[in-house]
């Protein structure tokens, strides 16, 4: 028989001859011993232009000698001091025999509901968060127990950075396409600097895609302030038609949307990998 089946045989046992003992006697005669919970970290994973997602890693420590399930979780945010949002997940997750599993925790916030909790701006300022959670973890015979944890801290509420088209510089132009740069800003809104790390974009130019791809490379923008990158696009007339070719050689305006993707770490414990969505639109002209 396994370690399992006499563990088990053991507990029923005990369960029996303790009558109406707890269930806290039955675990200490058999030896179970509860887990650790503790919440280790705390980052902000995605923010975009109405909010941001925190991401709390929540750990169990096992250290009995048979796997435990994590039946699930529940957790309450409070910001400064107020609670703002709850929630519960109960998926099953399990945990090794003397082993410690991880599971994320993940907490949207909308900057409306922020905006709130602060008299002034959301640039650049931090908030007192303390995230309360308990883990609910299935012991032997015992059945599921909670088990809480907390955390406090401070996080900061950053804003995307902006992206916008300047200008079109036409490195090359013939009868059948053109080669161009079209250059871009990048503001960074916030009160900390960052680094850009990707940029995925896609744009279009009076309704036809003129480009889809992504940038790498870091671009540092200071806090409060501005950089510049450079798009290189094809274009063949021949699929776009003459009009544009006349638009180019004028120096005409050209309506762009331009959508896309960007990855950047900022000067923040918190703010190391986050990926944030940039819209703009407007008029292009040549420079």
């Amino acid at each position: 028989m396994n370690r399992r089946g006499l563990l088990a045989i053991m507990l029923l046992a005990v369960a029996g001859l303790s009558g109406c003992a707890s269930f806290d006697a039955v675990k200490k005669a058999a030896g179970i011993k509860d887990p650790e919970v503790s919440i280790s970290g705390i980052g902000v994973s995605s923010i975009s232009m109405e909010g941001m997602t925190l991401q709390f890693a929540l750990d169990v420590d096992n250290p009995n000698p048979l796997p435990l399930s994590l039946a699930g979780f529940d957790y309450a945010l409070k910001l400064d001091g107020s609670q703002l949002l709850a929630g519960e997940q109960r998926d099953r997750v399990e945990i090794k025999a003397r082993g410690k599993s991880q599971v994320q925790i993940p907490v949207s916030l909308k900057f409306a509901d922020l905006s709130r909790l602060l008299s002034g701006g959301l640039a650049g300022e931090s908030l007192d968060y303390e995230l309360q959670t308990a883990a609910l973890v299935d012991l032997p015979v015992v059945g599921v127990k909670r088990f809480p944890a907390s955390r406090k801290g401070e996080f900061p509420v950053p804003r995307p950075p902006t992206v916008s088209l300047t200008g079109i510089d036409i490195q090359q132009i013939g009868l059948t396409g053109a080669k161009l740069v079209i250059g871009a800003t990048l503001e960074n809104p916030n009160g900390f600097g960052m680094e850009i790390g990707s940029l995925a974009y896609d744009l279009a130019v009076n309704g036809r895609r003129w480009a889809k791809s992504s940038l790498d490379g870091g671009v540092a923008l200071r806090g409060k302030g501005s950089g510049s990158i450079s798009i290189p696009v094809e274009l063949d007339f021949r699929e776009m038609g003459g009009s544009l070719y006349q638009a180019l050689v004028r120096g005409e305006g050209l309506d762009y949307q331009l959508d896309g993707n960007m990855k950047f770490a900022a000067d923040h414990p918190l703010l190391k990998a986050v990926q944030a969505p940039f819209s703009s639109r407007g008029v292009l002209k040549g420079r």
